[in-house]
């Protein structure tokens, strides 16, 4: 990506007379090609048509004007740093736009996950599950922002990794990782007092102010993360989805907060994959615009094939059961008319199916 616009040398022009000059065709390309990765760049896998001899500066995503253009090549690397900065607009993740893109290549750069080999061993999936839950119920009741919930839970895997916890005050860690989190994006906070008789009492005041010490310590007052939610709000806006295939997006995001397994993902490939299975459980018809943008937020696609594939599976598998396990928070959040009744829609109950078999 950081080279979509670097020097021309690195292009090949296009000949006067080859097809590519003709008609725009609108159906996503199949063949990829790979850039080779930057220092501290991650690697993305682009279609051919992304490269490009020079970028163009003034174009509108409009799919009659795509027409008339001599090259869709010389189009899509300033359209998609358009479409991002229009993104990050709307999401108000920026105060000037001149510096979106450079944002967004920093978003990217600075991501991180957990090895499953680095969680305890104590600590099984039911337990994480559970105390995920849990986290959710309280974050739901407190009203607090969705990208806390996403920083508690990525704070409650790092410190996983260097705090000695034992069973028995997992829940005091998970209110110690909310509390944090809220301090970092929230502007009204709970009393310490209140955190408490939430947690009916358990543990004292004392208690969690020693823990939330402790957790800074451990994480050397690092509280930095880049949630999957803004990748997946990103790439949504790019691509033109529906209200509907939003939440729906979000609804398996937050499944994947549940699961164990998706620990070890980069939120870009979490985000990724939930909207991919997203457009493939509501089977929605795309107009040729629509196919368009979707090529085009597949362009910041970042991972193999088989990797989102994976993850896929792992959250159609959720979804599937999310019903009938006793960590239905998420479930009964998005069974509102607010969140579209997206986890009570019938074809989350085949997604497995929808994907075939994984490999």
């Amino acid at each position: 990506m950081a080279n979509t616009c670097g020097p021309i040398d690195r292009w090949q022009p296009m000949e006067a007379g080859d097809s590519r000059m003709n008609a725009v065709n609108m159906e996503p390309e199949c063949r990829w090609v790979s850039l080779p990765p930057q220092p501290h760049i991650c690697c993305l896998f682009l279609p051919n048509w992304f490269l490009t001899e020079d970028c163009v500066e003034t174009c509108v995503f409009y799919p009659h004007g795509l027409q008339g253009l001599s090259s869709l090549q010389a189009l899509v690397p300033s359209l998609l740093r358009r479409e991002v900065e229009k993104a990050l607009e709307k999401l108000d993740l920026i105060w000037d736009r001149h510096y979106a893109w450079d944002m967004f290549l920093d978003m990217m750069r600075t991501q991180n996950f957990v090895p499953i080999t680095d969680l305890p061993g104590h600590f099984t999936d039911a337990n994480r599950a559970i105390l995920v839950d849990w986290i959710i119920q309280v974050h739901d009741l407190l009203q607090f922002q969705e990208e806390t919930l996403y920083l508690a839970i990525h704070l409650l895997n790092r410190s996983l990794r260097h705090l000695k916890v034992q069973t028995a005050n997992l829940q005091l860690l998970g209110m110690v990782c909310l509390f944090l989190a809220a301090k970092k994006e929230e502007s009204l906070l709970p009393e310490v007092s209140a955190l408490c008789s939430l947690m009916d009492h358990a543990y004292t005041k004392h208690q969690l102010l020693r823990m939330e010490r402790k957790v800074l310590s451990s994480l050397k007052f690092d509280l930095s993360c880049c949630p999957a939610l803004h990748f997946l709000l990103i790439f949504s806006s790019v691509a033109h989805c529906s209200a509907m295939v939003v939440w729906m997006a979000r609804y398996l995001l937050e499944l994947s907060l549940l699961e164990d397994r998706c620990v070890a993902f980069l939120p870009v490939q979490l985000a990724g994959a939930a909207l991919c299975l997203a457009r493939r459980v509501l089977q929605e018809s795309l107009t040729p615009a629509g196919e368009a943008a979707w090529c085009l937020a597949s362009s910041i696609h970042v991972g193999s094939e088989p990797t989102l594939l994976r993850i896929m599976h792992i959250l159609a598998s959720a979804a599937a059961k999310a019903h009938a396990r006793e960590t239905c928070a998420t479930f009964l959040k998005f069974s509102s008319p607010e969140t579209m009744h997206v986890s009570r829609h019938p074809g989350l109950r085949t997604a497995v199916g929808l994907l075939g078999e994984c490999s």
